[in-house]
């Protein structure tokens, strides 16, 4: 009987790794799949920018009322924007670009995974306290958004408007 339960054990700890690699294996293919996703949905809007392209500098504060300083931003089609974003709070925030519908789809996602660290050209994660850039050109006209997506913030307001048109 003791041989019995040993090697039950024993073949539970064994196995055990294995079945942890495999939920491993599982979040790691939807956190990839999750990106290629948002990638090809950042082509409906635009692609990472080049700094020597940069054709409008904005300085966006984040803070913990739930804000971007800059409410509502228009663009013109092949503009190459530098966002500067500064964290001016005391919580974590995120900068990201996108349709109202990529923007909900990742909101969804940051509601199941709230500690996913971002890869995408158009996300930026910020700290307290920290400043980041994002370099971005528009390729497609349209009605657009930045939000944060962390896990509330979105829905207290921390989304702002962004249009391009072929001219301002």
């Amino acid at each position: 009987m003791n041989k019995l339960i040993t090697t039950t054990l024993l073949s539970a700890f064994v196995m055990a790794p294995e079945a942890f690699a495999g939920i491993n294996k599982h979040e790691s293919h939807q956190m990839t799949h999750h990106h290629e996703m948002m990638d090809k949905h950042h082509i409906n809007i635009g692609q990472k920018g080049n700094r020597s392209e940069v054709t409008k500098t904005l300085e966006i504060g984040a803070n913990d009322q739930m804000k971007f300083s800059l409410n509502g931003m228009q663009f013109k089609l092949g503009e190459t924007i530098e966002f500067i974003v500064t964290n001016e709070g005391q919580l974590p925030h995120e900068f990201v670009l996108g349709t109202r519908e990529q923007i909900e789809m990742h909101r969804q996602e940051m509601a199941n995974m709230p500690e996913m660290e971002h890869s995408d050209s158009n996300t930026l994660s910020l700290k307290p306290g920290e400043t980041k850039t994002l370099i971005w050109k528009f390729t497609s006209t349209g009605n657009f958004l930045a939000a944060c997506t962390l896990p509330g913030h979105y829905e207290a307001g921390m989304i702002t408007t962004i249009k391009v048109g072929k001219s301002n």
